[in-house]
């Protein structure tokens, strides 16, 4: 068994983290080793404001140290969040900044050796834990996100690390609001790895699906719309995939060119939802025409 992916688009406001709990949920079997989501709002943040999720070891001193590494990089912090798990913190800071130095103020979180960084975004919060669908949903109240649309994965790790770091979903601290759920293996990982490292790219995994991602935003920085990125890496990555991508206003999604891990689609008028399993879409008891994405398919899905 391998892992599960799915992801959520809806006409207008509504339960995307419901939906996500739901057909992860339904797809636990296909995955124990860790779950989790990421999550859009339907408005952006005040064009200055950024949500930065950073995972803490819950010590004394570590929130000093982490505000002073967010204000040596230009940043005001106008909230926090605190939620703390089994001696560790998944906060959620609301940080006032320019969006240049955001590469500066993750390097200086991540430089305290007491904190991470796991998202970044405008729109976005990602979510995620060494832990079951029904567990992350306890801890973070998944279920009770209102926004337009995410994306979630529940794993089955075949060949890199278990640990909250190699986890789904995957991003770049380089682009914010964009995030990658992945089923499958890239065969050609190094080869294609050493040629975006030429280009600048850093890499914080080795992780295949780390890899998806950076390809993706380097082909949208030279200007390529998302539908074409996602065309490409069907002819130039090998082997078995499925992913699925999500920017601040679109939800991609991709099989491999030879159908070898699965992808099923729900489109209706309310809802849009895309998963490794029909049972999980069924399970949103939902209207809408189902069926297989076709080997080497590429859809793009738009917020309303």
């Amino acid at each position: 068994m391998v892992c599960g992916i799915a992801g959520v688009l809806l006409n207008g406001r509504g339960d995307v983290g419901l939906s996500l709990s739901v057909m992860l949920g339904g797809m636990q079997h296909r995955g124990l080793d860790s779950a989790g989501v990421a999550l859009y709002r339907s408005e952006e943040l005040p064009g200055d404001e950024f949500m930065i999720r950073v995972f803490t070891k819950d010590v004394i001193g570590a929130l000093s140290k982490i505000s002073s590494a967010i204000a040596s990089a230009g940043g005001d912090i106008r909230n926090i969040k605190l939620n703390s798990i089994r001696g560790y913190s998944f906060d959620l800071y609301t940080v006032r900044a320019m969006e240049k130095d955001l590469p500066q103020m993750v390097k200086n979180i991540n430089a305290t050796e007491l904190s991470k960084v796991l998202s970044i975004g405008r729109k976005m919060d990602i979510i995620k834990d060494t832990t079951s669908v029904e567990e992350l949903d306890r801890s973070f109240n998944v279920s009770g996100f209102v926004g337009s649309h995410g994306i979630g994965h529940v794993r089955f790790s075949t060949e890199s690390t278990v640990d909250l770091f190699h986890a789904h979903p995957f991003q770049s601290f380089d682009h914010i609001d964009v995030a990658l759920v992945h089923n499958g293996q890239i065969t050609n990982y190094w080869n294609t790895r050493e040629g975006l490292e030429r280009k600048g790219v850093r890499f914080q995994t080795e992780n295949d699906s780390e890899l998806i991602v950076h390809y993706i935003i380097d082909r949208l920085k030279d200007g390529e719309e998302l539908k074409e990125a996602l065309k490409a890496s069907v002819d130039e990555l090998d082997g078995p995939f499925s992913y699925i991508f999500s920017t601040e206003s679109e939800l991609g999604m991709v099989r491999d060119k030879l159908g070898l891990r699965p992808m099923v689609i729900l489109e209706g008028d309310e809802i849009k939802a895309v998963a490794s399993e029909e049972n999980a879409l069924r399970l949103l008891n939902r209207k809408g025409s189902i069926r297989n994405v076709r080997p080497g398919e590429v859809i793009c899905w738009k917020t309303s």
